[in-house]
């Protein structure tokens, strides 16, 4: 069957299932033409900053249900930080399941992102608001990133100039990059101009609309930047020589690194977080046993400040009760593929599985970019011998953690001198179905810098500890599992997926949208074609086993 016949296939396929799904919910195939007809200018300020400040709340959306879509049905399990835990009346049997409606949510919100920032960026000179356009471009390629990485190729010079009518022209991950670096250089270049002096007025108004960066230009300097570092690394497999060159130039003009450099993260005003309302409020996310054996096996006291126990009460399958009132206090996660019920039958289901820690997610802001993976980057960069910073590969990794427990208000560091040993050889355990049980988990480095280790062992220690640290970033860690195979994810027990993952191995994109305004013609005559040529799987289709430009196989990292 060749790529046109199957792409039209599963669009027949989404058509049918949109058929029976779409009034469930409000995202989805409706919204992803949702940029049409939008003004590409704008010819008043006030409305730029709304605009601004709008685009803000969308980045990682603060709406828990759009939260929901945009990265808990599906990234958030990818990554093994959450898994869903009930089969939400039918319509997710697996995580890894194609449900198009569910799997909106990514594209979506970057259109709802364009729709606010790009008349930003269009008319900031005319307006005289330079600061203002500057933001905005740093906004849609942190956007637009996002959602390459998660699809592949996208129509990223189209969507910047508000097209979505078809035809549009899908551009190859290996521009989009390029273009993202020289757009975000150019973005901190023009900030470091204005900031030498910077009008009273211009402070006001980046204070006015300002959510993620404290109102403060240097912020957003040192944000573009670090995520000029995070690509300059994506890239390392496959063109070491450009990755280098542009990792150390990021880190030469400014990335987050300092005590005193804050969190990229959406200032919610206080409200809860979406996982909160997701996982405690709807029983619609629990643990994923990776995270869950990841952090017991490392020692973590992330572990009780993230999540909840088990509840009292949990049967097994057989209806035997596994955890009463005497139990201690257990942490269970689901192993990413289960098959879970319909959330009516919660006495004997998954559902008693660790939800998060109400008391850390009830006023915790929506984290968008950490200084904890800024320096967890110059940490990887150093150990490659590049010009990261003036400390070693230990020191940074050490900075690093030591980052990433004081955004949770733990100041101990006995942690960092946690070493692997027989003691912390734990198995996973599905206490509802022990037909879902792994002898012993995966991961095998301790979290003490070990400098008798090989390259390619101290980068699993950086990735591992990176992965604990960047939780809920879960598409950043997914990207980074896709390019470094660490940390080690326990395997997927059911893929009712495109049968494209081979045994043992975990989903390496989503497939194309091909809903709302998204040309089928598009994907088979422009996506498809840009997919294939930098796809190194071999598979030569869109499915979920498909390698990104970036997503190089190959048997070490050095």
């Amino acid at each position: 069957m060749n790529c046109s016949i199957k792409i039209l296939f599963h669009y027949i396929i989404v058509c049918i299932l949109l058929g029976f799904i779409s009034c469930t919910d409000e995202v989805g195939d409706a919204e992803i033409g949702v940029i049409k007809g939008s003004s590409t200018t704008i010819s008043d300020v006030d409305v730029a900053q709304n605009m601004l400040l709008e685009s803000m709340y969308l980045i990682h959306d603060s709406r828990s249900h759009k939260y929901q879509y945009q990265f808990n049905l599906h990234i958030d399990n990818y990554a093994g930080y959450l898994c869903v835990a009930n089969s939400l009346q039918g319509r997710l049997p697996s995580t890894y399941f194609i449900n198009p409606n569910f799997e909106s949510g990514p594209l979506t919100n970057l259109l709802w992102v364009t729709r606010q920032v790009a008349p930003v960026i269009n008319s900031s000179e005319e307006l005289g608001i330079p600061e203002l356009g500057a933001i905005a471009k740093i906004i849609y390629n942190f956007s637009a990133s996002e959602v390459v990485d998660i699809h592949g190729p996208i129509p990223y010079f189209a969507y910047k100039n508000l097209q979505t009518d078809p035809p549009l022209k899908y551009d190859k991950v290996s521009v989009i990059y390029k273009e993202m670096i020289e757009e975000l250089k150019d973005a901190q270049n023009r900030l470091k101009e204005i900031k030498t002096n910077i009008s009273p007025e211009a402070i006001l108004r980046i204070k006015k609309c300002d959510r993620i960066c404290d109102g403060d230009v240097n912020n957003w300097i040192l944000f573009a930047n670090s995520l000029r570092l995070r690509l300059a690394m994506r890239m390392v497999k496959v063109d070491p020589i450009l990755a280098q060159k542009e990792a150390e130039s990021a880190y030469a003009d400014g990335v987050l690194e300092s005590s005193n450099h804050p969190n990229i993260s959406l200032d919610n005003g206080g409200a809860r977080h979406p996982l909160y309302t997701i996982s405690i409020d709807w029983d619609d996310s629990r643990l994923n046993a990776s995270l869950e054996n990841i952090l017991k096996r490392t020692g973590s006291p992330l572990l009780e400040k993230w999540f909840s126990p088990a509840e009292d009460g949990l049967r097994d399958k057989n209806g035997n009760i596994v955890i009463d009132v005497d139990s201690p206090e257990i942490y269970l996660g689901i192993r990413s593929g289960t098959g879970v019920h319909m959330k009516e039958n919660r006495r004997d289901t998954y559902l008693k599985f660790s939800s998060v820690n109400g008391d850390s997610f009830s006023n915790k802001e929506i984290d968008i970019f950490k200084v904890s993976e800024s320096l967890f980057l110059c940490a990887e960069g150093r150990l490659r011998g590049w010009n990261t910073g003036s400390s070693t590969p230990k020191s940074l990794y050490e900075k690093a953690i030591k980052r990433s427990l004081r955004d949770e208000g733990i100041t101990s560091n006995k942690y960092l001198g946690h070493r692997f040993d027989d003691q912390y050889d734990i198995p996973y355990k599905d206490l509802y179905n022990s037909d879902n049980n792994i002898s012993k988990g995966l991961t095998s480095v301790g979290v003490r810098w070990n400098s008798s280790y090989s390259k390619e062992q101290q980068l699993e220690q950086i990735i591992t500890q990176k992965y604990i640290a960047n939780f809920p970033l879960s598409l950043e860690s997914w990207s980074e599992y896709r390019r470094t195979g660490y940390p080690r994810l326990i395997s997927v027990i059911y893929d009712a997926g495109d049968n494209s993952i081979p045994t043992g191995e975990h989903i390496r994109r989503m497939t194309f949208q091909v809903s709302g305004s998204v040309s089928i013609d598009d994907v088979v005559n422009s996506a498809m074609p840009a997919l294939i040529e930098e796809d190194s799987s071999g598979f030569g289709d869109d499915v979920q086993g498909a390698r990104l430009w970036w997503d190089v196989k190959s048997k070490g990292n050095f």
